[in-house]
């Protein structure tokens, strides 16, 4: 993968030179947090590039909250979005396998990963909910971005992940070719920030998370106190990069039709229920218990791949304080003692 580097004031009139002609978000501290932004010129200086992740996962610009599927959405447009972190590109995996790799296939999703241009950025100073060294990822990017950007001293390196990337620069003269000393800070930075997290995550015992599957069992999930604590607002799946979950509503007046997609969540208590009113998980810990599974087990079987992704989206924005990893190294306990 070409890496080049390009000095921090280059970099800025490079990007002054690119909001001209595109619209790109890029990621702005707002109360120790990372929210995405439309850049102009008035917000291209604070843009953080040495954070971790925003609090908004990169789906919402692939799969939106709410939109048409019926009347047809005619003009997509084009987007660049700074700063997606590791974390969020490997969701970009599990939402391809869903909305455009699957048998039925989503054109708005389809049409919105054409018009994208990623430019993601290494996770530098995690949070203390991260945990993406747990599932197996990196926290810097390894693939689905078009360039990244790798903050040092006094600039960044930037790898091309695609044509689209390089694209994007063409032939700009103020990017230069990597030397073996911005090399070796990077690869030293990158290894720091592993480091951290693994740090952070010590307590936790998740490795075994294969061990999940046939545990729908209700009893292993009412063992750990956290899960008590949850009040089905459906924060964790609408925060979480991976979750897909959607309902259609069809309306009709005066002869227009319209059917839109919106966003659902499997832990409130109506997501299941049938008409006749019964529910295959009437119960808290059902719920929860099954969102853990899709995440571990469902998706693993139907993608290949697992549904986390360790942004810890899901332990960050809960307002009943439930930690993820605790839940599972708990859970995953009693199944040792069965």
């Amino acid at each position: 993968m070409e890496k080049l580097y390009i000095k921090v004031d280059d970099w800025k009139n490079f990007l002054k030179g690119k909001i001209k002609e595109n619209r790109i978000f890029a990621p702005v501290e707002n109360n120790n947090f990372l929210f995405y932004e439309n850049l102009n010129e008035e917000n291209l200086e604070k843009i953080v590039y040495d954070k971790a992740r925003a609090v908004e996962p990169v789906k919402i610009f692939l799969y939106p909250i709410k939109e048409f599927v019926v009347p047809e959405i005619k003009n997509i447009e084009k987007l660049v979005v700074m700063g997606v972190t590791s974390c969020d590109l490997r969701a970009i995996d599990v939402l391809d396998s869903v909305f455009k790799n699957s048998d039925y296939k989503d054109p708005n999703f389809s049409k919105r990963r054409e018009n994208i241009l990623i430019i993601s950025f290494d996770c530098k100073n995690p949070y203390n909910s991260c945990f993406c060294t747990l599932v197996g990822v990196k926290p810097y990017p390894e693939k689905n971005f078009d360039l990244n950007l790798s903050k040092i001293e006094n600039g960044f390196i930037v790898e091309i992940g695609s044509e689209k990337g390089k694209e994007f620069i063409g032939k700009d003269t103020r990017f230069y070719q990597v030397n073996e000393s911005q090399i070796k800070q990077l690869e030293e930075d990158r290894k720091k920030v592993e480091e951290k997290i693994n740090e952070i995550n010590r307590e936790f015992d998740i490795k075994n998370f294969e061990n999940l599957k046939g545990m729908y069992h209700t009893e292993y999930w009412q063992k750990p106190n956290d899960i008590k604590n949850c009040v089905s607002c459906g924060s964790c799946n609408f925060n979480c990069p991976t979750c897909v979950c959607f309902l259609l509503e069809d309306t009709s007046t005066d002869g227009n039709f319209k059917k839109v997609k919106v966003w659902d969540a499997c832990l409130f208590p109506g997501y299941a229920r049938m008409a006749s009113g019964v529910s295959p998980r009437p119960t808290l810990f059902d719920r929860y218990a099954n969102r853990l599974l899709c995440k571990y087990w469902y998706m693993k079987e139907n993608f290949g791949i697992i549904g986390c992704t360790g942004c810890g989206r899901c332990i960050s924005g809960c307002i009943g304080k439930i930690d993820k990893r605790r839940v599972l190294t708990e859970v995953l306990k009693e199944k040792v003692k069965v």
